[in-house]
């Protein structure tokens, strides 16, 4: 974990495994049906809005991981 980062391993530190995972598989749920649909920014605190950045990292960094795989295998056939 990086103190005042928002790199994907903080984020996912930050948001936990559970949820993690759960914002990972829909992320490559609407990568493979074409959308991005991310984590709505909450409205409240100073630590609401970072720890909705750190959903919204999570969720932007798997979508593109998807679309990156999905545009390797298209390559490969």
């Amino acid at each position: 974990m990086t103190p005042k980062s928002f790199d994907i391993d903080t984020c996912k530190e930050v948001v936990g495994d559970a949820r993690m995972r759960v914002i990972e598989a829909k992320a490559r749920q609407d990568a493979d049906n074409g959308v991005m649909d991310a984590p709505a920014m909450a409205k409240g605190t100073y630590w609401d809005g970072v720890y909705s950045i750190m959903e919204t990292t999570v969720y932007i960094t798997a979508h593109e991981k998807r679309l990156a795989r999905m545009q390797r295998m298209k390559e490969r056939a």
